[in-house]
């Protein structure tokens, strides 16, 4: 049988070809626009940088100073990081001239402070202050930067970027109609793209939360840090914000960008099970979301930013590569060793973001040139990824179907077989009752008949009535068991005096053994309750105290009734249980250490709790090492 879905297959394999089309092709069936082409300035941009920060405009823009310090740049390539302030210069022609109306657009739309001086007809110059930290009252509400022209020819237009983003400058001459037409077509393909990131957030956040799947809502918080990276990287935050908040709007991008390095590692940590496979890269893992989570103060708090937290950020990127790396590894070797596609394509699904992530990177450091693909790429790889990852995760959700349907049969089968063995000992343990009174019988009347039998015969008779009484009553009590286990025996409840109760259950026990047992406090008055399993459940854990204590040590027994309910606890003097002995106490048939060498079965803690639950109570044991042994019931109200 063939796996996978066919038509997400297609549709990944046309999605790429797609997007890479020329936005502005028409179709066929309409005519072709009468407008001008658009006039790029790549190759006509000069540039300084200004290490001080400190030249003013005035300075800068005597032609001497500009022949003597500018230099023409040959393309559109980002200068990469730094604090300088760089000033760009450009003349205009005549060629530029027509129309003489246009749309400067000026890029990346990270630039944070941007300043165009734009030259007028009597050669004085007009200012205009740009960039996104910028508000939006005296400029366009577009998510790029952009200035409507009259331009001439001989004109003179100055930019200056002063950004701690990547230096990634690239400007245009558009006719209103085409710069009009190009945004539209923009924002309707960045709204497909921000869309279909929307409806993959809340796809696996309620999958995640329906499912209680860790790996799928990891990723829907990947997938939202993703979106609100993007929305700043694209310049749309400005215009969602209206620029009314630089604070929110560098907050944002960070919290994405963190966001993601944390939400991935969950979910590389839970998809590959770390904690129980590699428990070390499990706390190289967490130990990255709590870096990620302390630098998301810094974040929130860009004041307080030194060079050492710097630093800090710049390690946490290097860590980040690693776990990627690491993870990669991780998925090529489950892989090679289960040869299940969903680890595949769970390996493709990041590779492609990777790819993306570094024709960014290079494009940020001016390694590669900026134009329509270096730009688009991470988008693009972004989109794709998202993908062809819930295509993995859609092969995922089937898995954990399959499983749960075959745990639920299993479950099924187990109980079924469970239940037949159960109704089976009990028709067993039922029957042996018969045999056990007349064996008892038997050896009673041999006791009556025969008064003056030899001292070893008697004490044999003795022996043989003990170990019946024991047998039966083990079979009681398993009888018992099984039936509140079953529902088939109900409660008597009736109220019935505290004291006398326990007084009632401790005169059962041998009398020889009496003197060791002290009611220390009780309440009085009286509480409603089965009295007849209640003085079992009790009896049960005195038996246990005497038997495994001291046989001078005390065991002490109190009884208090508040407005919750009803506590009655029993405390030896014994050797005690550990931890891991505490744990197992109530399975049935289990014994602590200090029950070596002793009588008993390891059913009456289990007994005693299944009577208290059947109350709708809980038992509890509390001990130390050497400390003894206090159990606690408690009947609720």
């Amino acid at each position: 049988m063939k796996r996978g879905w066919p038509g997400l297959r297609l549709l990944l394999c046309w999605l790429p070809l797609w997007l890479a089309m020329p936005a502005s092709a028409p179709a066929q069936a309409l005519p072709e626009p009468s407008y001008s082409a658009p006039v790029s300035l790549e190759g006509r941009l000069e540039h300084f940088a200004d290490a001080s920060g400190a030249l003013p405009f005035e300075a800068v823009s005597q032609a001497d100073f500009v022949r003597s310090h500018f230099v023409r740049l040959p393309e559109f390539r980002s200068l990469g990081y730094g604090t300088d302030s760089h000033w760009f210069h450009v003349e205009l022609g005549p060629e530029d001239s027509d129309p003489s109306h246009r749309v400067l657009t000026i890029g990346s739309p990270e630039l944070e402070a941007l300043d165009v001086w734009v030259q007028r007809q009597d050669g004085s110059f007009e200012a205009h202050a740009l960039g996104y930290h910028r508000t939006y009252e005296s400029r366009p509400l577009t998510r790029l930067s952009v200035l409507p022209l009259d331009t001439f020819p001989g004109m003179h237009i100055y930019f200056r970027v002063r950004t701690t983003n990547a230096i990634s400058m690239y400007a245009e001459l558009l006719p209103a109609e085409a710069f009009t037409s190009g945004e539209t077509r923009a924002n309707f393909f960045h709204g497909l793209y921000f869309g279909i990131l929307l409806i993959a957030v809340a796809l696996y956040a309620i999958l995640g939360a329906r499912l209680q799947d860790a790996v799928m809502a990891a990723y829907a918080g990947y997938v939202a840090s993703q979106l609100l990276f993007h929305l700043g990287a694209t310049g749309y935050l400005p215009v969602l914000l209206a620029g009314r908040s630089a604070w929110l709007m560098d907050a944002l991008p960070r919290i994405g960008w963190l966001g993601a390095a944390a939400f991935i590692v969950l979910m590389w940590d839970r998809l590959l099970q770390l904690k129980a496979t590699h428990p070390r890269i499990h706390r190289l893992y967490l130990f990255t979301v709590a870096l990620n989570l302390v630098l998301l103060f810094f974040a929130l708090q860009p004041s307080l930013v030194t060079n050492a937290v710097l630093l800090v950020v710049k390690s946490a990127n290097y860590l980040n590569v690693l776990n990627f790396v690491i993870a990669m590894g991780l998925l090529a070797q489950a892989w090679r060793r289960e040869h299940r596609a969903e680890w595949m394509i769970y390996l493709i699904a990041f590779v492609i973001p990777a790819l993306g992530a570094l024709v960014n990177t290079m494009t940020n450091q001016g390694l590669l040139p900026w134009n329509a693909a270096t730009a688009h790429f991470y988008q693009v790889a972004a989109l794709v990824h998202v993908l062809v990852m819930s295509y993995g995760l859609a092969l995922r959700l089937r898995q954990l179907q399959q499983d749960k349907a075959a745990a639920e049969q299993e479950i099924a089968i187990v109980t079924q077989r469970a239940q037949q063995q159960r109704h089976f000992v009990a028709m067993l343990s039922h029957e042996f009752g018969n045999p056990l009174a007349a064996i008892d019988r038997a050896a009673q009347m041999l006791q009556l008949n025969s008064p003056h039998m030899p001292p070893k015969d008697a004490q044999r008779l003795t022996l043989i009535r003990g170990n019946a009484a024991t047998l039966s009553g083990f079979v009681e009590r398993f009888l018992m068991t099984e039936a509140l286990d079953n529902g088939a025996l109900s409660l008597s409840r009736m109220p019935c005096r505290i004291r006398q109760m326990l007084e009632d259950t401790i005169r059962q026990q041998p009398a020889d053994l009496r003197s060791r047992l002290h009611l220390k406090e009780c309440s009085e008055g009286t509480f409603e309750v089965d009295s007849t399993l209640i003085g079992v459940a009790i009896g049960n854990l005195l038996t246990n105290a005497l038997r495994y204590s001291p046989p001078d040590s005390p065991v002490e027994i109190a009884a208090i009734r508040d407005d919750s309910g009803l506590r009655i606890r029993v405390a030896d003097h014994g050797p005690g249980l550990d931890a891991g002995e505490l744990d197992k106490l109530g399975a049935p048939y289990f014994r602590g250490a200090a029950a070596l060498g002793k009588k008993g079965s390891g059913l009456g803690y289990h007994f005693t709790r299944r009577i208290v639950e059947a109350h709708g109570g809980t038992l509890t044991a509390r001990s130390g090492t050497d400390a003894g042994l206090e159990v606690e019931i408690f009947l609720p109200r």
